[in-house]
């Protein structure tokens, strides 16, 4: 079982052209502004290379090989207000899978409150016919039709005004970006 995300450039901003994530281009090494975190066991790959697009600049590759659990680079930026707007280049991969051992690729926006608290979360997701999650009022989905380069933009207000009805806007103190792959739910 092999899956693998990748992601070209995140921007995080409150105006074009304005980025609120460090090294959100990844020219830098992963240890500058992100957070690495995994759990469970298998092969896992996070690194930065030149050649995983055709273009000059780096990528990021994140996968999780034979095992089961998760692998995730992720950044906190703090916030006082939804009127953001976040945009990347990714390309999607998964295999393998079955209904007790899952494959998901996925880009994740976590919504923070006060004290820390999780208020939900929109993930940006490519998956194979086993994944078991669903949306509700304070979870997202928004499914990966095309799993080759493309970019996505999410605006954050807009995402809260008509996928997440759970969430109020005014108590998102954080955002956390993620790039994760996962199996089996985890």
């Amino acid at each position: 079982m092999c899956r693998i995300a990748v992601l070209l450039t995140v921007l995080l901003a409150l105006a074009p052209g304005q980025n609120l994530l460090v090294n959100g281009d990844f020219e830098q090494d992963l240890s500058v502004g992100w957070t690495v975190d995994s759990g469970g066991y298998g092969f896992r790959t996070l690194d930065r290379q030149l050649d995983l697009q055709p273009d000059p600049d780096y990528e990021v590759r994140c996968s999780l090989y034979s095992g089961s659990g998760y692998v995730r680079l992720s950044q906190r930026v703090e916030v006082w207000h939804p009127y953001l707007a976040l945009s990347f280049w990714a390309k999607f991969s998964i295999g393998g899978g079955s209904s007790t051992c899952w494959p998901v690729a996925y880009v994740g926006i976590g919504y923070f409150g006060e004290e820390d608290s999780l208020l939900g979360e929109t993930r940006i997701y490519y998956h194979n016919s086993y994944c078991t999650w669903t949306p509700t009022s304070t979870f997202s989905l928004i499914e990966v039709t095309n799993p080759d380069w493309t970019e996505y933009s999410i605006d954050v207000a807009e995402e809260l005004r008509t996928h997440l009805p759970g969430i109020d806007p005014g108590d998102i103190r954080a955002v956390r970006v993620s790039l994760a792959d996962t199996t089996a739910g985890g």
